[in-house]
């Protein structure tokens, strides 16, 4: 059994013999539709207020001839020793001749007794009456007084009272033909009109929206000659209405639509070259931290976009000596990346033993000074370390302190040189701050370099990761592997600023000393050497 896979139409441009359906033809199936709803609906109430009208005023007639019998029918009642059954049979045949509707006409005593009737058989049989049922429009009904329609017929009971004795009850039975055809007159009246305004207005409405949505037509007629490539309305409609604001900004849309695409088009080709240069960076930063007996490096990066300007490197300058680097160009993206490989290349280009750290980032700044663009600036700091003993001299080029924690004293403590970024001051300015410091490494000793992309961190309420916090996961760490450091680090780090967005890339490197100190003082030596004539 085969399943088809869902077309995913998200990106088809649809075609026109897919949407046949006339909205032209729906509109007037509609307004059909709408005639006939409100006709239905108008019609019955008309129906119901026409019957009702008609309803009482069969009753007011029939209660006015009712009560006015009635009236004189007392007087009969109490008018001899025992009724006047005779003028009561002859007030019950007048009450029937005087309306033609009525079915008959009885007048019962107390005890429901008929006394006389328009059927002397109800008499003599001694019949009832029996109770009307439930009373109807008590508007017009007086107190005791009882209505109601059952059928085809209306049935009026009135109460027969005396000087306030009530002495029995005339009921009067009639027809309802006259409330059935108000009824049906009022049904074919109605059903009349409906007809004459569906076989009128649908055409009539056929033609109004012929012409009137005939700029809807020429809008589509436009969609279906459009190009997906180059989507550009050209709909000739001047009106102010709907349709010429429609018109008017599928036009503006069609252009924007095109710049758009031309937008995409160029973004894509940035994406690719900067997917081009996130392989550059990757292949020209070290892939491997140097490990030796001696130390033990560890270290991570990550670019804060596609590509950054972090850079760190390992510059192996003898059999002994070993310069290690890291730097921060102020720039990020591909300005960064540029200034970050120019400044790289001069690096390598420049380093050698003979060379102090101050000494070869100033004449890093005379070369990237003329090449740099103003307002960009590299901030670095340069190492070197001679693996016999464990010495280690470097300068910084105003990026952050060195962090060195002393396993014996169990202190973690800030080491910080003076000197200007890279291309920020001229030669003879740098070269007069920019100094040297020294310092002899013990076994298990740490020395800890970082961009600002670490400790300017922040999390979701912008507050920084900020140095105490660094330092604090370092002295913690201490006691781990070079490698085990720097993600404890990194964890606590990720932890901090949870899911916030980050603007900074981040370094760090980690090396920690396992050799033999030469000097068992572990001592700290500054120098304010100038870096070219020191």
């Amino acid at each position: 059994m085969t399943h088809d896979k869902p077309v995913d139409r998200a990106d088809q441009w649809p075609r026109a013999e897919q949407f046949r359906t006339s909205i032209r033809r729906e509109f007037s199936l509609y307004v059909g539709g709408v005639i006939l709803l409100l006709m239905a609906v108008t019609g019955t109430v008309v129906t119901r207020q026409y019957v009702s009208s008609v309803t009482e005023g069969v009753v007011e007639t029939l209660l006015a001839q009712a009560r006015s019998y009635a009236s004189s029918a007392g007087k009969h009642i109490i008018s001899a020793e025992s009724p006047d059954v005779l003028m009561l049979s002859n007030l019950c045949t007048r009450l029937a001749a005087d309306n033609a509707d009525i079915h008959w006409v009885g007048i019962a005593d107390n005890q429901g007794r008929f006394l006389s009737h328009t059927d002397i058989k109800q008499v003599m049989s001694g019949q009832r009456l029996t109770a009307v049922g439930p009373t109807q429009y008590l508007r017009s009904l007086r107190s005791d007084e009882q209505l109601a329609i059952v059928g085809d017929s209306l049935t009026i009971t009135i109460p027969i009272v005396e000087q306030d004795v009530p002495l029995g009850t005339l009921a009067v039975a009639a027809s309802t033909r006259q409330i059935t055809r108000a009824r049906t007159t009022s049904i074919v009246t109605v059903t009349a009109i409906t007809a004459v305004m569906i076989l009128l207005g649908i055409p009539i409405t056929m033609v109004v929206l012929h012409r009137r949505l005939r700029p809807f037509g020429l809008i589509v007629d436009a969609l279906k000659t459009v190009r997906l490539d180059e989507p550009v309305f050209d709909i000739p409609i001047t009106s102010r209405n709907e349709f010429g604001y429609l018109a008017e900004t599928l036009r503006v849309m069609g252009g924007k639509l095109t710049v758009a695409q031309r937008q995409q088009i160029e973004r894509e080709r940035v994406a690719r070259e900067l997917e081009i240069a996130r392989e550059i960076q990757a292949n020209i930063l070290p892939r491997e931290y140097p490990q030796a007996g001696p130390f033990q490096f560890g270290g991570a990066y990550r670019s804060a976009r596609e590509v950054g300007g972090d850079y760190y490197d390992f510059l192996p300058l003898d059999d002994h000596q070993l310069g290690w680097l890291i730097a921060d160009v102020s720039g990020k993206s591909l300005p960064g990346m540029l200034v970050m490989l120019l400044t790289r290349d001069i690096v390598r280009r420049l380093a050698r033993p003979s060379l102090k750290p101050s000494q070869l980032l100033a004449a890093v700044n005379r070369e990237l000074l003329p090449s740099i663009k103003e307002g960009m600036f590299v901030t670095m700091f340069y190492g070197i370390l001679d693996q016999r003993s464990g010495h280690f001299t470097f300068a910084s080029a105003g990026h952050n302190p060195l962090i060195k924690v002393d396993a014996a004293a169990g202190t973690v403590r800030l080491i910080k040189t003076k000197g200007f970024q890279l291309g920020m001051a001229g030669s003879e300015t740098f070269d007069k701050r920019i100094e040297d410091g020294a310092l002899t490494l013990s076994p298990g000793d740490w020395l800890i370099q970082y961009t600002d992309g670490i400790t300017e961190a922040q999390d979701a309420e912008k507050r920084e990761f900020g140095m105490e916090r660094l330092l604090d996961a370092v002295q913690t760490l201490q006691g781990q592997s070079a490698e085990e450091l720097v993600r404890g680090v990194l964890e606590r780090h990720e932890a901090f600023v949870g899911g916030a967005s980050q603007y900074d890339d981040i370094t760090l490197l980690a090396m920690r000393w396992v050799g033999v100190s030469a000097d068992p003082g572990d001592r700290v030596e500054r120098t304010m050497t100038n870096a070219v004539n020191g």
